[in-house]
């Protein structure tokens, strides 16, 4: 599978709490860090977001900006506002027909379409990092073609009020994510973030990427994947690091604990089964994850697999020497 068809697969985002926001005046909002990412598209006038981290962005009519980490922001009318604080509890339990901010007296002058994802639990913070913290769509932007009819027909299907209406939006929205996600990652580079987007948008580390994800048996080393990449290690390395945000081997580490914890609630195999799966056999707890030469066996299947290179005690006494870092890693 590619590469970011993997990371979303694993993320399973699900759109919940989409309801209309609106504002009148002068009105500024800010929600604290959750472990939600959140999406928006505005429908009449414009207001500022500030996404921690990042510098304020004017949001249009018709623009999308979706939040898929989980920093606090804050969005306003005017950043000379006073800000008052939501929290977490408060932003879920909005009334399902909406919440408005500033004066309830004046005529409405802003009106947004927002929400949240929830993405799975097991792999939220593993993954979640691997996507860029800020994506911002400009319904200006002449590249967003296709996007702009897929919210067309989300606006369309709000406004109609028909049986079963959250159900469709929520799909929708849904779709729109990768959409967003995809749109940006050809231009990802320039707004200076780190990721998995980054990285598959830069020709050569997307050849090793796509050949990791393809064969995540492999027991790849970064020579190999350097190789892949048509670039010496040391210049692989860095560059991966850069534009990735995490070493190559601590990639392939975080992505084969990914895959174990996606398995364990199916299957709950033996925690020693789970070890020998992800291919822990070479590997010990106190190696650098990051180590240029370590060599990583991700995981393809959770059922128990019989060591053919050495001894079954030695192997056992390895996987038993893992059961701290599983533990840990896999939240049993």
């Amino acid at each position: 599978m590619e590469p970011f068809a993997d990371v979303i697969t694993l993320l399973r985002p699900r759109a919940i709490g989409t309801k209309v926001i609106e504002g009148a005046g002068r009105w500024a909002v800010r929600r604290s860090r959750m472990n939600l990412a959140g999406f928006g598209l505005v429908l009449i006038g414009e207001c500022w977001l500030t996404v921690d981290g990042h510098k304020p962005v004017r949001l249009a009519k018709g623009d999308f900006v979706l939040v898929p980490a989980d920093p606090g922001f804050t969005i306003a009318s005017d950043l000379a506002c006073e800000v008052v604080s939501i929290d977490m509890e408060g932003a879920l339990h909005c009334q399902a027909e909406g919440v408005r901010y500033g004066d309830p007296d004046l005529a409405l002058e802003f009106k947004q379409l927002g929400g949240n994802f929830e993405l799975d639990s097991a792999n939220r913070g593993l993954l979640g990092g691997l996507l860029p913290t800020l994506v911002h769509i400009q319904a200006s932007d002449p590249a967003a073609g296709r996007l702009k009819r897929m919210i067309d027909s989300i606006v369309e299907e709000w406004l109609a009020d028909r049986p079963g209406r959250e159900v469709v939006v929520d799909r929708l929205i849904e779709v729109l994510l990768v959409e967003a996600l995809r749109f940006r990652s050809e231009g990802v580079d320039v707004i200076g973030q780190t990721g998995l987007l980054v990285g598959l948008a830069d020709p050569l580390l997307a050849r090793a990427l796509r050949r990791l994800h393809n064969d995540v048996a492999h027991p790849w080393s970064v020579e190999e994947l350097a190789k892949e990449a048509g670039l010496s290690r040391s210049v692989f390395s860095e560059r991966f690091g850069q534009k990735v945000g995490v070493p190559p081997m601590q990639y392939l580490m975080d992505w084969r604990m990914a895959l174990a914890k996606a398995m364990l609630p199916r299957d709950a195999p033996p925690l020693e089964a789970v070890a020998v799966a992800i291919g822990y056999q070479s590997a010990t707890p106190s190696a650098p994850p990051s180590a240029e030469r370590s060599v990583a066996h991700p995981v393809t299947s959770l059922a128990p697999q019989p060591d053919k290179q050495r001894p079954a005690a030695t192997c056992r006494s390895e996987v038993m020497s893992l059961r701290p870092l599983i533990q840990d890693r896999c939240g049993q």
